[in-house]
């Protein structure tokens, strides 16, 4: 998705690019989609626009380019593919590709060759150094092997008889690997398992991520005892491993505890390197050896690993690279020469390659299309990268040139259904809030938009609330984006305060205030499009997840006056037991609320939870969430709609979702989410007076099926 999200808020055929059962297969469901779609009643168009845009059914098949990986004349590349709705419930399809030749020469997209695909899927994927392979992970009988497939040969081989394996590197050389495993049971623990007794023992349940290096035809050494290994990296010279580490394998400690140590491989010796503040990001060697650059948070209050550091490790002095940067570093790679940095300056996302004494030696933007860079590999003086734009999910690029600007060459088409597609117009929008600071976001047109009429509008608004919205694709089963345009909405992305992307200050800014500045933000993108004659004011919308849910609770009670519906997904609304029952309360201590614990501070977070205004809930409110979520307890949309149904006379619905996370992983439940959330827009947003309108029936149309 193009909303970056590097936190808590934590899916997104041509038969040249598919196998010739997915394009058969394909060709089917595309003549499904479009024989069912004028079935789809429930979707009627609350704004009565155009409807000849994306439908539900066609965004619920949308593939995604993921982890680009150059090599040796080929770039290997992942595929998620949505599992069919005619496959059963279920979560995506991971497959793997690779491209050979002169594959960055131009020209429309080639045939990739596919080393994985049908049902099931790999992770994992890497180049392996000195051959034309590609290794990844798959789990066979219970276990993640690595296999190595080389890219001329019709099968892989299992590399190592190993432990299942959690993630991999290998050795600059290739001759062997670096990994981690889970520790086994201890043999109590595994007895009391195998006679069905498994209790879980709050914040004691874990398991170590440890870690080991195995040579070529060798037996694994175990390096670490004790703590866990959450990312490593290789020294040049293949002596050294760089390690994010952390003393227990919990969500909370992957956040908040991870620190820089080194591994000699020689003696065994774990050293920590620097005492990182907060949060930690990527990390990468210099190609001499010298240095370890990595993103940190810039101190232990700071939502988001974002800044870029290096650590000479001689002298083991620390320096801040990009201090005062008004964006974020979202990555780092190691390249021949230096360090590939991935940039995100608000909605735009940059490449910059410096060397490594931190002198700039070019950055990359892409000229002739807006991309939003998901992900970066580079070998020797090349890089290849996944990239979405308004009109398409990622797909692989590779650039043509290392300037400002530059072209990139589109490789993959991995969605043609979108090349005859009708979207709607997407533009970046700034204005200043009622404090003059300047806000930043991205606003969708409706369908067929006729200049001087006034539309509805909803606002998305992004999780996190560390996180925001790239100028790139913005729609999902929980972002809606192009199906809400189709349907006759605005639909606004805003990057309002407390968002990365534009500095530690602007991230920081709802620290303290929860709710507070934050939102008026978003009340005074209402003030503005209403003044420009754009929108509706009595027809204006919310809907997020997690803080984005957070946010949409909020604006439907405490604000209820400005709303007409909202949609809340996974949203914590009593922000004190929240805290109590998450799987971050440290990270919750540390970031948002200013090192005070809720008992210091009841009056200010009873007042900041929707919770507390129920009784003044006006605005027709759509829960949902899974059942087995550990970042927002599934009591926290439950207390809200029974106290707004209990308090209040307004239209309210709660929608659990079986075996469901934070956030939907499975096909069925993802269909189900964004059905119900388009039709509640456009049955409270419609012409006239709805928020008194009766609930929409309890049951939808599953046109897809």
């Amino acid at each position: 998705m193009s909303t970056v999200n590097r936190a808590k808020s934590r899916c997104l055929s041509q038969r040249q690019s598919l196998p010739r059962s997915q394009w058969r297969a394909g060709l089917i469901a595309t003549a499904l989609v479009s024989g069912l779609a004028a079935q789809a009643a429930d979707n009627t168009a609350g704004g009565g626009a155009n409807r000849s845009g994306l439908t539900v059914e066609q965004v619920m098949a949308l593939k995604t380019v993921t982890n680009p990986q150059l090599g040796d004349g080929f770039v290997a590349f992942n595929v998620v593919v949505p599992r069919p709705l005619s496959d059963g419930p279920g979560g995506a399809y991971l497959h793997l590709g690779v491209l050979t030749g002169d594959f960055g020469a131009g020209g429309a997209p080639v045939e990739p060759k596919w080393l994985f695909a049908g049902k099931g899927g790999v992770s994992g994927t890497a180049t392996v150094p000195g051959r034309r392979a590609v290794s990844y992970l798959r789990t066979v009988n219970g276990r993640r092997r690595l296999f190595v497939h080389d890219i001329e040969a019709d099968a892989a081989e299992i590399w190592g008889d190993l432990a299942s394996i959690s993630g991999y590197r290998w050795r600059p050389d290739g001759g062997a690997i670096a990994y981690t495993s889970l520790d086994e049971y201890s043999a109590m623990r595994a007895g009391a398992r195998a006679a069905g007794i498994r209790p879980v023992v709050v914040d004691e349940d874990f398991r170590h991520l440890s870690l080991y290096v195995c040579e070529a035809g060798g037996n694994p050494r175990r390096l670490t005892e004790g703590v866990t290994i959450y990312d490593f990296a290789w020294s040049p010279d293949g002596k050294r491993l760089a390690c994010a580490v952390a003393p227990r394998n919990l969500v909370d400690d992957s956040y908040m505890q991870k620190r820089l140590h080194v591994v000699d491989l020689a003696t065994g010796k774990l050293e920590k390197l620097v005492d990182n503040p907060g949060k930690l990001g990527a990390f990468a060697w210099s190609p001499n050896g010298k240095r370890l650059a990595y993103i940190s948070a810039s101190d232990r209050n700071d939502p988001h690993a974002g800044m870029l550091y290096a650590l000479d490790l001689a002298s083991r002095k620390t320096e801040a690279w990009t201090y005062g940067l008004r964006g974020m570093i979202q990555d780092v790679k190691a390249t021949r020469s230096g360090f590939l940095l991935t940039e995100s300056i608000g909605v735009r996302t940059r490449l910059r390659h410096i060397d490594q004494k931190n002198k700039t030696e070019w950055t990359f933007e892409a000229k002739d299309e807006r991309l939003a860079l998901t992900g970066v590999s580079a070998v020797g003086g090349r890089f290849a990268f996944t990239a979405s734009s308004p009109r398409h999910p990622p797909e692989l690029f590779v650039a043509a040139g290392e300037s400002t600007p530059a072209n990139a060459i589109r490789l993959t088409n991995t969605n043609p259904v979108l090349d005859g597609a009708t979207f709607a117009n997407q533009r970046v929008v700034r204005f200043r809030a009622r404090d003059r600071l300047p806000i930043e976001g991205l606003l969708m047109e409706p369908l067929g938009y006729v200049e001087g009429q006034r539309y509805p509008l909803v606002i998305v608004a992004h999780g996190g609330p560390e996180s925001h919205h790239l100028d790139g694709w913005l729609t999902s089963y929980s972002s809606w984006g192009q199906m809400l345009a189709a349907r006759g909405y605005f639909v606004w992305y805003p990057n309002y305060r407390a968002s990365t992307g534009y500095g530690v200050q602007f991230c920081k800014a709802d620290h303290g205030d929860p709710m507070g500045k934050e939102f008026l933000d978003h009340l005074d993108a209402i003030d503005h499009f209403v003044d420009q004659g754009l929108v509706d004011r009595g027809r204006v919308g919310i809907g997020g997840g997690s803080y984005g849910g957070y946010t949409a609770a909020w604006a439907a009670t405490r604000h209820s006056e400005h709303f007409a519906a909202a949609v809340s997904f996974v949203p914590f609304v009593d922000i004190r037991t929240k805290w109590m029952t998450s799987d971050i309360p440290m990270e919750f201590y540390y970031v948002h609320y200013e090192e005070r614990w809720p008992w210091q501070q009841p009056g200010l977070l009873a007042d900041r939870s929707p919770l507390t205004w129920a009784r003044d809930c006006r605005t027709p409110l759509l829960l949902a969430g899974g059942t087995s979520d550990t970042r927002v307890h599934p009591s926290q949309p439950f207390m809200l709609y029974r106290a707004v149904k209990f308090a209040t006379e307004t239209p309210t619905r709660y929608v659990q979702y079986p075996g469901e996370g934070h956030g939907n992983r499975s096909n069925v439940y993802r269909y189900d989410y964004a059905l119900r959330a388009l039709r509640w827009f456009d049955h409270y947003l419609g012409a006239g007076e709805c928020r008194s309108k009766a609930l929409p029936p309890r049951d939808l149309n599953y046109a897809g099926l």
